[in-house]
């Protein structure tokens, strides 16, 4: 779930890393005193914008620390340097990857501080989760720069947290030495152990501990609507962004929503196919080993556990058990296109898969597919699967958390950013349009410019998605800098704000029908009753 390859040459050229030599012509290292010790940063190469990079913020989850709560940092003296990225987690690759780190390591638990110079005052705080379905990401991505938005004014944090089998094993034993009797979740305690450090530091790097927006795209997103839930996280953001993903749907691995007890049960069978008998000898296996057996499985992932998440999120967001702060949600139009259709581009697979999803609101779907053009199970999976995963989720975190504070929701239209993989697969599309992830250059001001043609609109569209994004993480508007007014979300109006290069405005909803029969297959008809 990734968007366009850079690289090295291209992320020095960026922006973002530290200067060649370290300081450069900085002078003295920018110190900063955090509670476990002394950091030193160094110059970027956006003007006055100093980075520190791999500030640990727990202990390295390794050795009996596999599979528990992030722990606090053990205290170092003098100053530590953070000139490099820190370790990050360890994950598979694949063709879907366009960046692969440079050093993955058991010991990821870092995060990474961009700031503008300073002037007395305190700045918005924004924090970046990325995304990768919860198996892979990585901080050090170079499209997660933070130096040309923090030179937009805001303090930008980037964290890393654990992922695949390390960041979300479920297991019975390992429920009974947790004092919550619960497993799994691990991946989103280190997001909230991160918001925490932010939250005691942050005003150190010049950040204001009480403006914090935190914000994310695909499993960034997910986790974002997890944090809008989860009481640990209550009090830490004052604004939430959740770009193309929430877990609010039917139960399952495709929208990264599951039940701990079930899986502590699949749990206890990977564990066997593993030879491992016992806790001890799991956590003996090295985490490298472990990933390579794991893979792309999506055996585990976030859950509902009774604790860190009490209940199902769409629930408690309905009920008003959640964070009363301002949300930004949206989706791209094309958000299937780079995926491998539901059902596998066959006619019996598109049968069999949209039947095990949709019951008795398969034909009605079938059929509205193919009014609207889509003609051969390739297509129709691609528009399926963009639907249960992010469309009806993200539509509906606008529609539900309006009901409490104010919603802003968009569909990002720009088709014209070229996808990771140019030579698509069986079942990709050639043209993927605006795809999954084709946002997140134009949010955070690092898009590359692949068509000198398209240049220009493209640094117009650059500067108006961020402009958005900054006005938001600011205020708690997207409002203001001269840009096209986007109203608060209204459910009954069926309308998206459509964020295109040559035009900002209300647009409806694509493919409306679709998602109404969506939510009748899940049980959940909050799109037709309230719009």
């Amino acid at each position: 779930m990734t968007e366009y390859g850079f690289g090295r040459r291209t992320f020095l050229l960026a922006g973002g890393a530290c200067l060649a030599g370290g300081l450069g012509a900085a002078g003295p290292a920018p110190v900063r005193q955090t509670t476990a010790g002394q950091v030193y940063g160094c110059a970027t190469m956006q003007p006055g914008v100093t980075a520190w990079l791999g500030i640990p913020y727990a202990a390295p989850p390794v050795g009996n620390l596999r599979w528990k709560p992030p722990q606090p940092v053990t205290p170092w003296a003098g100053v530590r340097s953070c000139t490099q990225f820190g370790g990050s987690p360890w994950a598979p690759s694949g063709p879907m990857e366009s960046f692969t780190p440079s050093h993955m390591d058991e010991d990821c638990l870092n995060l990474n501080v961009w700031a503008p110079p300073s002037d007395g005052r305190l700045r918005p705080v924004m924090v970046w989760i990325y995304g990768g379905a919860f198996i892979m990401g990585s901080s050090q991505d170079p499209k997660y720069d933070g130096a040309r938005l923090a030179a937009d004014g805001v303090v930008f944090v980037s964290v890393n947290y654990r992922v695949g089998i390390l960041g979300s094993f479920a297991h019975p034993e390992l429920a009974q030495e947790s004092p919550h009797g619960v497993s799994g979740n691990y991946g989103l305690m280190d997001q909230v152990a991160a918001l925490q450090w932010v939250r005691d530091n942050i005003a150190r790097f010049g950040g204001d501990p009480d403006n914090v927006t935190i914000f994310g795209q695909s499993a960034g997103a997910f986790s974002v609507a997890y944090h809008l839930v989860m009481p640990a996280s209550r009090g830490l953001f004052h604004r939430a962004v959740a770009q193309s993903g929430a877990p609010l749907g039917k139960p399952s691995s495709y929208i990264l929503l599951g039940n701990t007890k079930q899986m502590e049960q699949v749990g206890a069978a990977y564990a066997q196919s593993l030879k491992a008998p016992s806790l001890e000898a799991l956590r003996r296996i090295p985490a490298k080993d472990l990933i390579k057996s794991y893979g792309f499985n999506w055996l585990f992932y976030p859950a509902v556990d009774g604790w860190l998440v009490p209940r199902s999120p769409y629930s408690m967001m309905a009920e008003g058990d959640c964070a009363r702060v301002p949300v930004m949600a949206g989706h791209n139009h094309d958000e299937g296109s780079l995926f491998p259709p539901m059902g596998g581009g066959t006619q019996t697979g598109l049968q069999s898969a949209v039947s095990d999803f949709y019951g008795q609101q398969r034909d009605p779907l079938l059929q509205v597919l193919r009014q609207e053009g889509y003609n051969t199970p390739a297509a129709m999976g691609h528009q399926i699967f963009g639907d249960v995963v992010f469309n009806w989720n993200t539509i509906v975190l606008s529609q539900v958390m309006s009901r409490h504070v104010p919603s802003y929701a968009y569909r990002f239209d720009y088709a014209h950013t070229k996808p990771v993989n140019p030579h698509p697969a069986p079942g990709q599309l050639a043209d993927a349009g605006a795809f999954h992830g084709a946002e997140i250059g134009f949010v955070l001001k690092t898009h590359q410019y692949e068509e000198p043609a398209r240049r220009s609109e493209q640094e117009h569209l650059m500067q108006v998605v961020s402009g958005y994004w900054l006005n938001f993480a600011k205020t708690g508007s997207p409002n203001g800098s001269g840009l096209t007014h986007w109203p608060v979300y209204q459910p009954a109006k069926r309308q998206l704000f459509s964020l295109d290069a040559h035009a900002q405005g209300l647009s409806s909803i694509d493919h409306y029908d679709r998602l109404v029969l969506l939510g009748q297959a899940m049980n959940n008809r909050v799109l037709e009753e309230e719009g």
